[in-house]
């Protein structure tokens, strides 16, 4: 059985933290699929949790990527604009 989520997105290390270029670099290679699809990896959730809060945010984006349902147009954008930065 294959869940949702995917597991292409780099891992990151203790000793070698993935670059903000690896999330730019993952959403511009994934641009066809829709994007929950885009962000369903464990490892990319994980650096985006980072930058969001915690108690609110994550849960919520981690439901949308459970249920593979629509991702809020701004959690959409703060996750590309993190990826700008």
């Amino acid at each position: 059985m294959q869940g949702p989520l995917s597991s292409t997105f780099p891992i990151e290390n203790r000793n070698v933290p993935v670059p903000m270029q690896a999330l730019k670099t993952h959403l511009d290679r994934t641009k066809s699929l829709p994007f929950v699809k885009r962000i369903s990896d464990f490892h990319l959730l994980l650096l985006i949790a980072r930058f969001l809060d915690v108690n609110a945010d994550v849960p919520a984006l981690a439901a949308c990527v459970q249920a593979q349902a629509t991702i809020p147009e701004g959690f959409q954008l703060l996750i590309e604009s993190i990826a700008s930065s």
